[in-house]
């Protein structure tokens, strides 16, 4: 699509590809069609616009229509990023090396954009997608016993996550991202059955194992999931290492006290909590896996990462490395 109003745009020299959940954000995204269409073509010259029609649709999206150079943005939330990041990865990395991909924030959760800093406002974000800093980032990978895979961006999980992520996904979301993510919590807490779970790592935090019955794990690749739990405090998106949080069995009570570590970054005080930085993890045991805050189902499966393996542009001041 190009129109008169992309004559003035910021960005002459990229093409945007646009892929919009209409549902996101509880139906706003297609209610605000027309305004998102416009307020493209003044961040662009050059803008394609592909609204999805079903679940998965935006991987195909992106598998098929992205060209060499294009910034692909993810118009939606967490999960519309993940389908998105699944469209330009392949087995082995980018099917496009030279394709950027970025965000426009339009969902529940919104917890990839804390860690790109990228702001909520449409044409703040198109801003960003059009002029901010391109960096090469690493994306995570889930490859299953049974052969199923899945590429991640931001953060999996496995155990009673998945099932927080359900609850969410049903919920309708009406209540806002911060207080539908606390009452799954609280709620699967009460009712969701830890496994014992081996686990076997290896990596910056150098290699280990250990058996032991878990009611969670976060493998964060970037620092937030669940409407602003801080579960990836110590590294960032750009440091070829996943930073693994294991924690153990709690009651309602000791939920709710283990809650304000996941807002402050510092989970191991949760006691019995183990933490470690991997770009391998073997996970064997049947708790149900996540990617991106949706389902994916159980395990046995194996955490890794693949370094440098997707151009993300961000918000960021300076580039995402650590010290």
């Amino acid at each position: 699509m190009r129109t008169d109003e992309g004559h003035g745009a910021r960005n002459r020299s990229e093409r945007l590809l646009l892929i919009a959940n209409p549902r996101a954000g509880g139906g706003r995204a297609g209610a605000r069609r027309a305004q998102i269409e416009a307020a493209a073509a003044r961040a662009f010259e050059q803008v394609e616009i592909a609204w999805t029609e079903a679940p998965g649709h935006a991987t195909e999206l992106a598998r098929t229509r992205v060209r060499a150079g294009d910034v692909v943005a993810a118009l939606g939330g967490d999960g519309t990023c993940n389908e998105v990041v699944n469209g330009l990865m392949d087995d082995t990395g980018p099917r496009e090396p030279s394709a950027i991909f970025t965000t426009i924030p339009f969902g529940t959760g919104g917890d990839l954009v804390r860690s790109l800093e990228i702001p909520r406002r449409l044409e703040d974000a198109l801003w960003v997608a059009a002029t901010g800093t391109t960096v090469h980032v690493d994306v995570g990978h889930v490859a299953w016993e049974s052969g199923a895979t899945r590429w991640f961006i931001n953060v999996a999980g496995a155990g009673a996550n998945a099932e927080v992520c359900e609850r969410v996904n049903r919920s309708g979301k009406r209540w806002g991202g911060t207080l539908t993510f606390v009452g799954a919590i609280l709620a699967t807490v009460r009712e969701f059955k830890p496994l014992t779970t081996q686990w076997r790592w290896q990596g910056p935090s150098g290699t280990g194992e250990v058996e032991a019955p878990t009611l969670a794990a976060f493998v964060a690749n970037a620092h937030y999931c669940g409407a602003g739990l801080w579960v990836g405090r110590d590294g960032s998106m750009a440091d070829g290492a996943l930073d693994v949080t294991l924690i153990p069995p709690l009651t309602f009570a000791q939920a709710l006290v283990a809650l304000p570590h996941s807002r402050t970054g510092h989970l191991e005080n949760i006691p019995g909590a183990i933490r470690f930085r991997a770009d391998a993890i073997d996970m064997v045991g049947a708790l149900p896996i996540e990617t991106d805050g949706e389902p994916r189902g159980p395990g046995p499966a194996r955490f890794s990462l693949r370094r440098g393996g997707l151009q993300v542009r961000g918000a960021w001041l300076r580039p995402p490395f650590s010290s």
